[in-house]
Parts: C-alpha cells; sequence; structure tokens
C-alpha cells in the first residue's frame, strides 16, 4: 500500500455530499444480531464475543488488537470494557494502523479459517466515532471494515469497506470518489470502497454484506477461506487523534447456497 501514499494527487477537493445521505440498508439478508442470536435457520454466527460480555481478559483473547509499522512510542490503546474503544494519537511523520476485531485464531468459534464460496457474509455491528482530528489537507485517515481472505495459491487479500475518510483519502489517484463511483483505492492486494461517512459522537449500526464487496474486488473461487474480520484506523502523515467505540459485532456465514 506504499505506493498511493507516494501518488502525486493532482485532482482537486470536492464535496461528498453524497455519502452523507447514504441508506444503510442491508444488501444481501435483512436480520437483525443485536443480541447474538441467530434469526434464521439459513445463517449461523461464526464469531465470539461480539458484544464484549466476557471478562476483560477474555475481551482482548478474542478481539486480538495489534498495531502495524507506527513507531513504538506512537500512542494507542484498544480497551475493553461493555464496549470496545479504540484510540490513537499519532506525531509528525507516523505512518501505520490500529486493529481490533476477530482472527479465525481464537475469534471464530470453530478455531479454523471459514470457507466462503457459494456463501454469504453478513457483518453487522454498531460504532460511534467521538474524535476524528488530522492536520491540513494532505493527511491520509480513514476507517474502515476489513477482512482478508486467503485464496487457493495460499495469497491473501484484503478488501476494504471504509465508513469515514479525510478528503485526501477520497481524492487518491487510483479511486473513482470523484467521478461518482466507490472505489477509494485499488492496489496489490487491497481494494477499498466507500460506504458512509460517519457523524461524529452518533452511534451507527451498519449491516454490511461482505460478500459483496469480495466479489467486486476479487471474485471468489472454489477454496477462498475467510481468516479475519476487523475494523481498522489507518494513518500517514501528518499528527491525528482518533477515538471510536464498536460493540454488537457480529459475522454471520449463510448455508450453501445453489451455484448454476
Amino acid at each position: 500500500m506504499d505506493l498511493r501514499f507516494q501518488a502525486v494527487l493532482l485532482l482537486t477537493t470536492i464535496a461528498l455530499s453524497s455519502f452523507s445521505n447514504i441508506q444503510l440498508t442491508d444488501l444481501g439478508v435483512d436480520f437483525s444480531q443485536s443480541s447474538g442470536e441467530d434469526c434464521s435457520k439459513e445463517w449461523r454466527i461464526v464469531n465470539v464475543d461480539g458484544d464484549v460480555s466476557l471478562s476483560t481478559a477474555e475481551d482482548i483473547r478474542y478481539w486480538n488488537h495489534h498495531i502495524f509499522r507506527f513507531r513504538k512510542d506512537v500512542e494507542w490503546n484498544v480497551e475493553f470494557t461493555d464496549k470496545v474503544t479504540i484510540y490513537l494519537k499519532t506525531e509528525e511523520g507516523d505512518g501505520g494502523h490500529v486493529a481490533t476485531g476477530m482472527w479465525w485464531t481464537a475469534g471464530f468459534i470453530e478455531g479454523r479459517k471459514i470457507p466462503i464460496y457459494g456463501k454469504k457474509v453478513q457483518v453487522e455491528f454498531d460504532v460511534k466515532v467521538e474524535k476524528f482530528d488530522y492536520e491540513g489537507p494532505d493527511e491520509w485517515l480513514r476507517i474502515a471494515l476489513a477482512c482478508a481472505v486467503q485464496r487457493r495459491d495460499n495469497s491473501v487479500v484484503y478488501t476494504e469497506i471504509d465508513f469515514l475518510d479525510s478528503s485526501n483519502t477520497q481524492r487518491h489517484p487510483t479511486g473513482n470518489i470523484l467521478f461518482g463511483g466507490d472505489v477509494i483505492y485499488r492496489g496489490g492486494d487491497v481494494m477499498e470502497f466507500k460506504f458512509d461517512e460517519a457523524p461524529l459522537k452518533v452511534w451507527r449500526h451498519y449491516s454490511i454484506d461482505l460478500t459483496y464487496y469480495i466479489e467486486r474486488a476479487w471474485g471468489t473461487k472454489e477454496g477462498d477461506l475467510l481468516e479475519s474480520v476487523y475494523i481498522v484506523v489507518e494513518s500517514d502523515g501528518k499528527p491525528v487523534e482518533v477515538e471510536l467505540k464498536v460493540d454488537n459485532f457480529w459475522i454471520s456465514v449463510s448455508k450453501p447456497l445453489v451455484i448454476t
């Protein structure tokens, strides 16, 4: 993903008012997972502890939080109470991400990667962004739902669905936001889409058909395995301060569909 940070951004900033009015409807089957219980025999929840209802030690184990590429002295924290709170504060020149969510090693109930070919994957969660502060027009800052899928050749591809972005993120030359599309970035093993422009200090419920975005990015083939689904805050360049809360994070997989 380093190429995107080095790209010369020649396009001018355009207001993206269309995203402020996005209809937050389910692109797949309409069902509620807030209680952590299946509401349809066609679906099964595959992750543990989506409602952060266990002890702090168990929450930490199942949510598997980490940082990547930041300097060791960057300020960050993932706290587990009755909600998950993600905090990040960087200085000039810092770059990387902080993430938390469900990895197959602990967060998935069966402790294994999940076959997704011929199935649907649905993710529901509640989120409230308390802070989203950054300096100047050139900062790359984004919050997204993301997933990793292992292909048959053992390569891994990443699909990310952004629900809050800085202005610079939305004018990357590999995307098409300025032309009315919903692609933030494409390159290498990463494909990023724009889903919403979340308001600050308001709880928002999202129901996302993950299969829809994986199919658009990569297609699915027999042998594809879901490795992880998580929330990520990514920053590069200027100082930022971000805080958000996450709750009721449930991943559901359908029974096999009929492939024709």
